[in-house]
């Protein structure tokens, strides 16, 4: 049957084609197989000897050289022919290729059946696309490192990617909305309140004597305490010598002492260092 109806199909660097046969998209095979890198005369025994299977039909289509027939089969097969190729089973050289023909090819094609253009599924976002999402996260976040992590969690789990940067341009305005309307499960740290002294005379004056002094001697460490009436006691303190508060101290080491004396580690411990300082 002739059908002088044929879209030219775009296919990385090569051209396949579609046409019209009995209101059913079909494509002739002979392009497809030639630019795998395959051998179109073994595929045409395959064709042939089992043309109910593939829905081989002999179709005129216009060609550089004129009218010709060519051997197509409809798109809806073509997924299942091209899983009979085995790319591990091809030559080296054209194992990608194979491989490229076989995720692509057919959702291209059928795209351009239905919409007149082929979507580039596998175009990931733009730096600028990336950066706007960023100031969607920013912006939500308020600087808190829980909701930051949760709605990229979050994203890349939604759109199934390993990170951000790997999103397809086809979800981006999807994206965005996903970001701007996501219910954040975080709850925000609450941060300490910073009490500010007030600036009397005496603690403008101390903090000039601390300035001076500084300069004047060789000590590393000062002890400076307010109370809370922003009067401020300074010490020096000798080099190595630091302040300590006795109630922390025990409120985080008790604990540890507590069950170093409840076990053998201690005992253990102390002997394998008499054993080591004995053969020194």
């Amino acid at each position: 049957m002739n059908s002088l109806t044929q879209i030219t199909v775009p296919f990385h660097s090569a051209e396949l084609y579609l046409v019209e046969h009995n209101g059913q998209p079909y494509t002739p095979m002979r392009p497809i197989v030639e630019n795998m890198g395959l051998s179109w005369a073994s595929q045409t025994v395959k064709f042939n000897s089992n043309k109910g299977r593939w829905g081989v039909s002999i179709i005129e289509t216009p060609t550089l050289s004129g009218i010709q027939e060519m051997l197509c089969i409809p798109l809806r097969k073509l997924f299942g022919w091209l899983m009979t190729i085995s790319p591990n089973k091809v030559k080296p050289e054209i194992r990608e290729t194979v491989i490229k023909y076989q995720n692509e090819c057919d959702d291209v094609l059928w795209d351009y059946w239905t919409k007149g253009q082929a979507i580039n599924k596998r175009h990931v976002i733009s730096p600028e696309q990336q950066a706007l999402l960023h100031e969607i996260v920013d912006r939500r976040s308020h600087g808190e490192r829980k909701i930051y992590a949760e709605m990229w969690s979050r994203h890349n789990h939604h759109f199934k990617i390993a990170k951000y940067s790997q999103l397809l341009s086809v979800h981006f305005s999807e994206a965005i909305h996903y970001l701007e309307t996501m219910e954040i499960k975080s709850k925000a740290v609450k941060q300490e309140e910073v009490l500010q002294l007030p600036l009397k005379p005496q603690v403008l004056t101390i903090a000039s004597q601390i300035s001076h002094s500084w300069s004047q001697t060789e000590r590393q460490s000062w002890f400076v305490e307010a109370d809370p009436n922003g009067s401020l006691t300074i010490n020096v303190l000798p080099q190595g010598y630091y302040p300590l508060n006795a109630i922390e101290f025990a409120k985080h080491f008790d604990g540890l002492l507590n069950a170093l004396a409840s076990s053998e580690l201690l005992r253990v411990g102390r002997y394998l260092l008499k054993e080591q300082n004995a053969k020194k």
